[in-house]
């Protein structure tokens, strides 16, 4: 199923968790907030916090790791205080205890991110396009919490959930227990140049840009989808089944990204997908009373969000390669992850207050701009370096 001495099973464990731990709080930390009375304004913004710790976090997390060599027992220790830190929401004491807690919090969960996927590819050095098939086993874990908890909460109360995204942090962690530091990941690297010639490829500074703006697209979705559907009079359980077929959308392009990344150039599946992503985005804000358009919409979820971070994953393994990885991955996470969905998750909370409409085309253009850009950066020169092969690197 993937390389002969990964450790394929207690990797996944860890997406498994962490992903439960997400499509609890993605969906349902919104109406959590609502029916304890906070306005639209405070949801986007607490929203906009966790994602905002993914622009500082990752890249510390990442210096430290990639510097001491000891990239697993960091992870380690940023489980469990993520876990420990959440704990504090148990009970509400206020908004200003919620944004501390959610920043406490969100530096540990979000920083090890980036550093669990450099772990991952560590164990896959020769076929790193099998990161897929481990990484769907987050998409089990998210569809395993969003349809488990919209059913729970159609029959108990909604004070639950942070009883329920402890738990799952605190597995995340107990899963990690279980990994060993790969061979590779112990020696500390002697880097030969600065991380930021890699960074002066106009290419480059293209792509980092087009995967910001495209989730940047996601904040209303993370935000509001949820509140959106209960305005339009859709029951819980209807939510979660919603949710949970993006997820499976999800989990079967994870399956189907190694063999399409060897048949099809990655660049194409990437420019498909963000114009997918933006036709996502105005079904919503048009169609969303029909229960048929929330569907299609939904399945395209696979390509909005699968097929771009295996995508965004693949071209940023192959230029960083081994010596920058981990900053790789955390300036992926930092700038594109944590800049863009946390400005669009604080935008959006502006927005919905005009309408949930305008928030969905705003949505929908940031998504289309960020195909363009990804068509733009087709045609520099310095491109070849980034989207057709490096020397070493593999072929798609």
């Amino acid at each position: 199923m993937t390389t002969q001495h990964s450790p394929y099973w207690r990797l996944s464990s860890f997406y498994f968790f962490n992903c439960v731990a997400l499509g609890l709080m993605l969906p349902f930390w919104g109406l959590y907030m609502q029916s304890l009375g906070y306005q639209a304004a405070e949801i986007g913004f607490v929203s906009a916090l966790l994602m905002a710790t993914n622009v500082f976090s990752p890249p510390l997390w990442g210096w430290w790791a990639d510097k001491t060599g000891q990239r697993l027992k960091l992870i380690r220790w940023g489980a469990a205080a993520s876990a420990l830190c959440f704990a504090l929401l148990l009970h509400d004491r206020g908004l200003l205890w919620m944004v501390l807690s959610v920043i406490a919090c969100g530096v540990c969960w979000q920083g090890i991110n980036a550093q669990f996927e450099a772990v991952t590819l560590d164990y896959l050095p020769n076929n790193s396009t099998d990161y897929s098939r481990i990484r769907l086993w987050g998409s089990v874990g998210f569809v395993f919490a969003v349809s488990g908890a919209g059913w729970l909460f159609d029959q108990l109360q909604l004070s639950i959930l942070p009883v329920l995204i402890v738990g799952a942090l605190a597995l995340m962690w107990c899963s990690t227990l279980t990994i060993r530091e790969p061979a590779k990941a112990i020696k500390i690297q002697q880097q030969s140049h600065s991380i930021w010639q890699l960074l002066r490829q106009p290419a480059l500074v293209a792509l980092l840009l087009a995967l910001t703006m495209v989730y940047f697209s996601h904040g209303s979705y993370y935000s509001f989808y949820s509140i959106y559907l209960e305005q339009l009079r859709y029951d819980k359980t209807t939510m979660g089944l919603l949710w949970s077929l993006a997820v499976l959308a999800e989990l079967l392009v994870f399956a189907l990204m190694p063999a399409l990344l060897k048949r099809f150039p990655v660049t194409a599946i990437l420019i498909v997908s963000l114009f997918a992503t933006s036709l996502r985005w105005l079904g919503l804000a048009y169609g969303a009373n029909w229960l048929a358009v929330l569907v299609c919409c939904q399945l395209l979820h696979g390509l909005s969000f699968s097929a771009v971070h295996a995508c965004a994953i693949e071209l940023i393994y192959r230029y960083f390669g081994s010596d920058y990885q981990g900053r790789g991955q955390a300036l992926y996470y930092a700038l594109c992850v944590g800049t863009g969905q946390a400005s669009g998750a604080f935008i959006s909370g502006w927005l919905w207050e005009l309408s949930p409409v305008t928030s969905f085309v705003v949505a929908a253009s940031a998504a289309g701009v960020a195909a363009v850009l990804v068509i733009t950066a087709l045609y520099l020169p310095a491109s070849l370096l980034l989207f057709g092969r490096r020397p070493g690197a593999g072929t798609n």
